[in-house]
């Protein structure tokens, strides 16, 4: 019961905090359990919630036995929340013999139909690439089999996690499920499955491991480098619109988005390796661009849409939104305050930040509505109070929106004052923004061509 709730307040949590949330790939998961399911793990405590409010089953997460902690803790993250603790040998190494029995409840949650959730990284941290997998998912998958001669059938089921900036309010979130891979696929005699010997299970978790990771990554954005990340990011911020209009992607197709700057990536290193000069000569320009664009306040959206027509509609709608927007600022502006206050004083690590924040939206935020619908019920709603929360969260992500439209319209307007102060500023921005774009469509012609002769 407190599960379900809590899932319930998670999933609207999700909602608030990302901007954009798509989920594909569900439909591949099979109607009865049991489910072993994989993620990468960028983000500590997000990820499991972020996972559980994406699949329809109750899951029982592996989670490392010094989070999980003992008594009453203990007790509530295991019974409660569905945690199993795995004891690692590096930081809980007087503890590992504890593994054998989390094997064992594992198996046996499993032959009672029961979803798993593990991060087969072992660590969190916050890096677009997916670490190199442990054996433990594998061989937990196979002893469950071998202990119900593959009667169980177990799919596991990787699930890549995208985010954009899981440690930013309102950035996008993209989850990507794969189609499941069972265990008998990689047993050459299922009819001798019980008699496999220790040396051959081992060799068996390994290459199991191995297909796994490589479907996980399709599933989400692999940078190698550090350098390629800040590169990537750097040439998104001039080329991703004008990529995402060329190939007609619309706003909510982050499927598509997620393979465009793969294909991306993939070009930038053609063209690393085709001219290095050039590459560095390009690489100059756009850090130029983006210095200037900086010191100006301007953002290249400011740049690219710098002769889009203002709509006098827009305002019309501003207007019109004003008692909708204060109803939301009014009744969330609080507990908004409070997250970013009691956050701003946990001194905690990177890979923690985003989790920290979204834990404490779903338990300042339930508690504040709780707290004003029970208020509203005794001034003289009465049981109709119980409709204001759902007023208060709907009108709260309205003024969120309302909010950015209204930052985007002023950023317009300093664009306009700009321009009437320094018109030839922008005329140098625009072409050297025009200049950035047709050398790195001719790297992406070049690449794609190259591509299409490959296949």
């Amino acid at each position: 019961m407190i599960y379900a709730l809590l899932k319930v307040l998670s999933q609207l949590t999700v909602w608030g905090y990302f901007r954009r949330v798509k989920i594909v790939g569900k439909s591949s998961i099979p109607k009865t359990g049991p489910y072993l399911f994989l993620a990468n793990h960028p983000s500590a405590f997000m990820d499991p919630i972020v996972v559980a409010t994406s699949v329809k089953p109750s899951v029982y997460f592996i989670a490392a036995g010094e989070y999980v902690g003992k008594g009453f803790k203990g007790w509530f993250f295991q019974k409660v929340l569905h945690m199993i603790p795995v004891y690692r040998p590096s930081t809980r190494p007087e503890e590992a013999h504890k593994n054998k029995d989390m094997f064992l409840k594992c198996h046996e949650h499993l032959a009672n139909q029961g979803a798993l959730l593990i991060f087969p990284e072992g660590v969190s941290l916050t890096e677009k690439k997916l670490k190199p997998l442990k054996t433990g998912a594998a061989r937990i998958a196979i002893g469950a089999e071998l202990q119900h001669a593959l009667k169980l059938n177990i799919p596991i089921i990787p699930i890549g996690l995208n985010y954009s900036d899981p440690h930013q309010f309102r950035s996008d979130l993209f989850v990507k499920i794969a189609s499941p891979i069972y265990v008998r696929d990689f047993i050459k005699s299922p009819e001798d499955f019980e008699k496999i010997t220790e040396l051959e299970a081992i060799d068996l978790a390994r290459e199991l491991t191995e297909h796994l990771e490589k479907v996980m990554r399709s599933t989400i954005l692999h940078i190698d480098t550090e350098d390629d990340e800040v590169l990537l990011s750097k040439l998104k911020a001039v080329f991703s619109s004008e990529v995402k209009h060329q190939f007609n992607i619309q706003y909510d197709d982050q499927e598509e988005e997620l393979e465009m700057q793969k294909d991306f990536l993939k070009a930038i290193h053609y063209y690393k390796q085709k001219d290095p000069t050039a590459f560095t000569s390009a690489l100059l320009k756009v850090d130029n661009y983006l210095d200037i664009l900086n010191k100006n306040g301007l953002s290249d959206k400011d740049i690219g849409q710098f002769k889009q027509r203002y709509f006098y509609r827009r305002v019309s709608t501003y207007i019109l939104g004003i008692p909708f927007f204060l109803f939301g600022l009014i009744n969330n502006y609080i507990p908004y305050w409070a997250v970013g206050a009691i956050a701003n004083r946990i001194k905690i690590g990177e890979t923690f930040q985003g989790s920290i924040v979204l834990a404490l939206g779903l338990f300042i935020f339930a508690g504040w509505y709780t707290g004003i619908a029970i208020l509203v019920g005794l001034l003289g709603l009465g049981w109709y109070a119980l409709f204001y929360p759902i007023l208060c969260y709907v009108f709260g992500l309205y003024a969120l929106l309302y909010a950015t439209a209204i930052g985007q319209s002023l950023s317009r307007r300093r664009l306009r004052k700009l321009v009437s102060a320094n018109s030839g500023l922008i005329r140098d921005l625009i072409e050297q923004r025009r200049a950035i774009i047709k050398e790195i469509s001719a790297v992406q012609e070049a690449y794609l061509a190259q591509k299409s002769s490959i296949n």
